[in-house]
């Protein structure tokens, strides 16, 4: 919530003070603090990386590709690590392999705000400490998760919010063959 406050100040603040930009190929990410009530804006055009911090300490690398953002890279220090869904109007579709390798403290990583097309080999490796791994699958197929989507996942509980119970277990297959067996999957109705 402080997450969303904190772009819906940085844009005001943005949106008062620069010039529009015409070009639909480039998008403005916000780098806000909650803490410093401060706000920068940076340019991004279609395959640039750039990071976004938000107000807890965490940093994402994003890309943006074909009107959506790819995050390659996040790096905290917190227990709890959370994805923004969206940023500036353009939705998080996907996460590189091995984008959370440096949230090594995580315990949980929340990305129910994230509606992820595809999982990548990988996907939570270096996370060491990681427990628990909420994702929303509601665009999620079992063909778009890499067969070595869970490899390196140490944790013990994935919870899937899913539109159904039957994709549910369609994506359970395809993950429990890449997880270790003692990973439990948990359904929720989206």
């Amino acid at each position: 919530m402080k997450r969303l406050i904190a772009a819906a100040l940085a844009a005001v603040i943005v949106a008062t003070s620069a010039p529009a930009v015409s070009n639909a190929a480039t998008a403005t990410v916000l780098n806000a603090s909650i803490s410093t009530q401060e706000a920068e804006a940076t340019s991004i055009a279609k395959g640039e990386t750039t990071t976004v911090t938000d107000e807890n300490g965490t940093t994402e690398s994003v890309t943006l590709t074909d009107g959506s953002l790819t995050v390659s890279a996040v790096k905290s220090t917190s227990k709890k690590v959370s994805i923004a869904g969206t940023v500036n109007g353009y939705a998080v579709t996907k996460i590189k392999s091995s984008a959370f390798k440096n949230c090594k403290k995580a315990t949980t990583i929340d990305l129910t705000d994230c509606a992820l097309t595809s999982l990548s080999k990988n996907q939570f490796k270096g996370a060491k400490n990681l427990k628990t791994v909420k994702i929303n699958a509601t665009k999620l197929t079992a063909k778009s998760i890499n067969k070595k989507a869970l490899k390196g996942f140490k944790g013990k509980k994935i919870v899937l919010t899913c539109t159904s119970k039957k994709q549910f277990l369609k994506l359970i297959a395809k993950l429990h063959k890449s997880a270790g067996n003692n990973v439990k999957y948990v359904f929720k109705k989206a």
